[in-house]
């Protein structure tokens, strides 16, 4: 492209632009009026800049201040800056070294050690995956002179581009304690969170990346000339919460109690007594009175039901979600893990298709009281669920049972003898045999045999007789042991409503956090953060001192309100800087500080 006009139509270009990059703020940084006015303007050959122009980029992966400590000083992690004079491109940063298209572009790949010396000034609050990959956690600047500048951190390419996962399967970069900052910098807040130990937002990869041509900054403004991107692969709300535990440790208690009830079967004495009466009322039923048989005793002499609880247990332990991942429980942890994309389908359905990406700039994402909405209702399906999912497996590892049972039933009748008072003589004995899983006698009584023993045949022939009380007993004893079993497992084998109710003060802890400190803004989420934005909602009051013609983006801000509303707390996750720049031929307004 090559732009040429009158200097007095370049100079009334230029002002106006000046007003939209500096929100109508008066510096004397590059990009402002009075540069034009002497005709630089109107002598750049946007085809042919080399040369004519003074820049500026900056990536830094880490920025804003934390507890009193400001991330831009730290020595390790201070950012890469790259400046060009018109005639050579310089970094800054000891780590610099020359990247993708050199000499004009610096890389600065912060490491793990370096990471960790900001983790230690900031013990409790932010916190790093030191044991991972940190190749996500580069810093990029490139600095022309023909004006074009490009400043990026995050993840990112060789040469300065967002790096993008086709898989998604971004690591985290950083761990922000924000209820440890809450109860520094906001005392009066940390007391309004009951039920809740902890609270803190995990972020995964992120990108911020700012370029800019200066050329066509100067001839058209910023909203053709500057472009920012950012990346945020993910936002994650871990709430540490007691409650967690309270539910957890009551259905533990709970499958703890059927464990015994199954151990204790064979000594239980109502239930010995159950299948007493049952077999009892067995024989009575099939006995012919005119046979002369009468029954005598019926004897439990073996009976054991083994239960299997481990798939209970796993499922009792492992995390357990919503349908729609808005939400995951960890019993194991005690936290509950909240998913700001999933969060933010749930409560606005199709608007959020990119995830966290792809927002206008400095999107608040979590102060809209429809998304406490949202959480209550996932977190309140998601218990529900699983504590319908526990008495499912609870039922099956009761129908799953090993049943044995064994009984020996004695028939006798009064017998008289010469001189003698009538006698009572056992005459046959029938040997009962129940196996098979608890399900299968209650359905279908399982595998009974059932062996007749002739004791006397003082009654004469008695084979028919007992052949009939032996079909009663295979046909009906499964069902009598299966039943009693039953009721005895079933009794302990189920969640009590006080159990269910417990699930009430997790959802009401979580719902606190959202609308005590995201709704009512005192922890502010903000994605594509920009100072001089073209479209969105206002820049952050800290970038209101940036110079003019500098044009930041920063993948994601996380600010914390003190107790007097002012923001004590603010970090900056990918940020990328271009501008200001500076048109050489501006004399008598030299260039300078690059």
């Amino acid at each position: 492209m090559r732009a040429r006009g009158a200097a007095a139509a370049a100079a009334a270009i230029v002002a106006s632009v000046a007003l939209v990059a500096h929100g109508g703020v008066t510096t004397d940084a590059s990009w402002n009026d009075r540069e034009f006015v002497h005709g630089a303007a109107s002598t750049l050959d946007c085809a042919a800049a080399e040369g004519d122009f003074a820049s500026r980029s900056a990536g830094r992966l880490l920025s804003g201040s934390l507890l009193g400590i400001d991330l831009d000083r730290i020595a390790s992690v201070d950012g890469l800056v790259v400046t060009n004079d018109g005639s050579r491109s310089r970094p800054d940063a000891s780590g610099a070294a020359p990247a993708d298209p050199a000499p004009d572009a610096y890389a600065d790949p912060l490491s793990a050690q370096a990471l960790g010396l900001v983790e230690a000034q900031l013990p409790g609050v932010l916190q790093f995956p030191l044991g991972t990959d940190l190749g996500i956690a580069g810093q990029y600047a490139r600095s022309s002179s023909d004006g074009t500048a490009v400043g990026a951190a995050g993840a990112l390419t060789p040469s300065g581009g967002i790096a993008l996962d086709t898989d998604g399967q971004y690591p985290e970069l950083a761990t922000v304690h924000v209820s440890q900052l809450l109860r520094t910098i906001n005392p009066t807040a940390a007391p309004a969170l009951e039920g809740v130990a902890d609270v803190s937002l995990i972020t995964g990869a992120v990108t911020g990346r700012s370029e800019v041509d200066g050329c066509a900054l100067a001839w058209s403004g910023p909203a053709t000339a500057v472009t920012r991107d950012y990346l945020a692969a993910s936002l994650r709300t871990d709430i540490t919460s007691p409650t967690v535990g309270a539910l957890t440790s009551a259905v533990d208690a709970s499958v703890d109690s059927l464990q015994r009830a199954a151990d204790g079967i064979g000594g239980n004495a109502a239930v010995r007594g159950g299948i007493t009466s049952g077999l009892t009322a067995l024989v009575d039923g099939a006995l012919d009175s005119s046979s002369g048989l009468r029954l005598s005793t019926v004897t439990v002499t073996e009976l054991g039901a083994p239960i299997e609880l481990a798939a209970v247990r796993a499922l009792v332990s492992q995390p357990f979600g919503d349908a729609g991942g808005v939400v995951t429980v960890d019993p194991g942890a005690g936290t509950i893990s909240v998913d700001t994309a999933a969060l933010l389908t749930a409560a606005y359905p199709g608007q959020y298709t990119d995830g966290l990406n792809g927002l206008p700039p400095n999107t608040d994402l979590l102060s809209d009281p429809r998304i406490v909405t949202a959480l209550t209702a996932a977190l309140g399906a998601a218990l529900h669920d699983w504590i319908a999912d526990v008495e499912a497996a609870l039922v099956t590892a009761i129908d799953a049972v090993a049943i044995t049972a064994k009984a020996s039933i004695s028939l006798g009748t009064y017998v008289a003898l010469p001189l003698l008072a009538p006698q009572w003589v056992d005459v046959a004995r029938i040997d009962v045999d129940v196996s098979g899983s608890l399900g299968s006698l209650l359905d279908s009584g399982g595998v009974v045999t059932a062996e007749a023993t002739l004791l006397s045949d003082v009654l004469g022939p008695l084979t028919a007789e007992l052949d009939g009380l032996a079909a009663a007993l295979v046909a009906g004893a499964g069902e009598v042991v299966g039943t009693t079993v039953d009721g005895a497992l079933s009794a302990v084998g189920s969640i009590p409503a006080e159990i269910e109710a417990l699930a009430d003060p997790i959802v009401a802890a979580a719902s606190t956090v959202y609308s005590t400190l995201f709704a009512s803004g005192i922890v502010a989420v903000t994605v594509n953060a920009q100072n001089a934005p073209q479209a969105g909602s206002a820049q952050p009051h800290d970038w209101d001192a940036l110079p003019g013609g500098r044009f930041e983006v920063a993948a994601m801000r996380i600010g914390v309100l003190g107790a007097v509303g002012e923001d004590d707390a603010r970090l900056y996750l990918g940020r990328g800087s271009v501008g200001p720049g500076c048109v050489l031929a501006s004399a008598p307004l030299p260039c300078a500080g690059y």
